[in-house]
C-alpha cells in the first residue's frame, strides 16, 4: 500500500513539474532549453580571461551555462535571469553545490533589468526576443559591451565572430561587440568550418 501511495505521490509531482514547465514556456514563449555541450565549450573559448565587470546570462533557464560562466570568469560578478521556477530552483541547487560566490541568480524579467553596468552578454533565445533586445542593447550597453547569441543573430548587427559548430543543426555563436559596425560579417563556408575573427579586432 505504501508503495503504491509513493507511486502516486511521484506521479502527481512529476506532472506538476511538467505542467509548470510547460505553462512558463507558453508564458514566455520558449522553453528552457540548455545549452549543448559543443555550444557551451564554444562560447566559454571565445571569452578572454582578462573580461572584467558585470556578465549576464539572458534566460539562464537551469544554469548549465551561467554556472560555467561563473567558473570560468571567479573575478567577475555573474549574474543569470530565469523566470521558470523550475529550471530557476535546479541552478540555485546548482549554484549552491558549485560553491560559487560571484554567481547571483534572480527569479525575474531580464527585460526589466538594467545592463548599464554590463561588460558580456550571454543569451540563446528565439527570434522575436532577440528583436526587443536589439532595442534594449542598444540603449543601454555601453560601448566595448561583448554580446554572445547563441542560434539567433541580433538584427541589423554585425557579428567580429561567427563561430559554426560540426553539428547537426549546423549552430551558429554570435558575437558583438557593441559600436563596432566597422567589423564586416563572416559567414561559415562549410557545416564542419569555424570562422573566426579575434576579438582584438574589434577594438581596433
Amino acid at each position: 500500500m505504501k508503495i503504491v501511495i509513493l507511486f502516486f505521490v511521484l506521479l502527481i509531482l512529476i506532472l506538476w513539474i511538467w505542467f509548470s514547465v510547460i505553462l512558463w514556456s507558453l508564458r514566455n514563449g520558449i522553453s528552457p532549453m540548455p545549452t549543448t555541450d559543443k555550444a557551451r565549450k564554444k562560447v566559454l573559448s571565445s571569452i578572454p580571461h582578462e573580461t572584467q565587470g558585470v556578465v549576464v546570462d539572458l534566460g539562464s533557464g537551469w544554469g548549465n551555462m551561467v554556472t560555467q560562466l561563473a567558473k570560468l570568469l571567479p573575478h567577475c560578478q555573474v549574474v543569470g535571469y530565469e523566470t521558470s521556477p523550475i529550471p530557476f530552483f535546479l541552478s540555485k541547487c546548482w549554484k549552491k553545490f558549485e560553491r560559487l560566490s560571484n554567481l547571483q541568480l534572480k527569479r525575474m524579467n531580464f527585460f526589466e533589468a538594467s545592463l548599464k553596468d554590463v561588460s558580456l552578454v550571454y543569451c540563446y533565445l528565439y527570434p522575436a526576443a532577440m528583436e526587443r533586445l536589439k532595442k534594449k542593447f542598444e540603449e543601454e550597453l555601453k560601448p566595448g559591451t561583448v554580446v554572445i547569441s547563441n542560434t539567433f543573430a541580433v538584427p541589423g548587427w554585425e557579428p567580429v565572430q561567427i563561430l559554426q559548430l560540426a553539428d547537426i543543426y549546423h549552430t551558429r555563436i554570435y558575437v558583438y561587440v557593441k559600436n563596432n559596425s566597422n567589423v564586416a560579417a563572416l559567414h561559415a563556408k562549410a557545416e564542419d568550418e569555424e570562422i573566426k575573427i579575434p576579438l582584438t579586432m574589434a577594438k581596433k
